[in-house]
């Protein structure tokens, strides 16, 4: 298995990249996922990306494609109308996310995994959705939070202090006024500090060491 910190492997790909795999490739880098794919109503990979050969990518998508289309369509209510569906398996792990008219984000993890960063999915969800012109699932909409990964410069006698971020094309520094250790989350730590414009953020760093901003417009 590759080292989720070292970004995605590239695999020899069998269809030209669409902004869709752009997307998939930075969910796939946020998360330390093995493969994803953006699959339609018909079963087919609209595209993907990640370290895992086309074939399996494009089977498994069909195959989730299924499984969530069966999952919606049950008689049983509190299986009817789901948008998340995850799968901890011996081989691999599975995530699949319902869209609107019948697309799916299938993610493929490593075996016994489910940490899947969920800033990271609303993040591609989001993005999907706005490509593809549809309307951003319910459970993926928030109104009070709006997380995006973001590129952070640290000091460099602590990794986990931020002390700029890249915006607008240039670092901009940041003054910290406070931080905060999450309950049950050894590894997340998160800062409210304010830019040089006087603006003030959230950041919050993920146990892979991605940093998340809430609201950097």
């Amino acid at each position: 298995m590759s080292d989720p910190r070292r970004g995605v492997v590239a695999v020899e790909r069998d269809q030209h990249a669409s902004r869709f795999s752009a997307i998939l490739t930075r969910l796939c880098e946020a998360t330390g996922a093995l493969a994803a794919a953006l699959v339609d109503s018909d079963g087919e990979t609209v595209d993907y990306a990640g370290n895992v050969a086309p074939f399996q990518v494009k089977v498994a998508a069909a195959e989730w494609q299924i499984v969530m289309r069966i999952v919606r369509e049950s008689p049983v209510s509190w299986w009817a109308g789901a948008q998340y569906l995850c799968f901890r398996g011996a081989r691999r792990s599975f995530v699949a996310v319902a869209l609107d008219e019948g697309y799916v984000i299938v993610v493929v993890l490593p075996r016994h995994s489910l940490t899947l960063s969920w800033r990271a999915l609303c993040e591609a969800v989001r993005d999907v959705s706005a490509e593809g012109g549809l309307p951003v699932p319910r459970a993926f909409r928030s109104e009070k939070e709006r997380w995006t990964r973001v590129e952070v410069r640290t000091a460099s006698h602590d990794p986990r202090r931020p002390e700029s971020i890249w915006r607008d094309g240039s670092w901009s520094a940041l003054t910290i006024l406070g931080h905060y250790q999450k309950s049950g989350a050894l590894t997340e730590i998160g800062f409210r500090a304010r830019l040089a414009s006087g603006a003030e953020i959230t950041l919050v760093r993920e146990p892979l060491g991605r940093w998340y901003a809430d609201d950097v417009s």
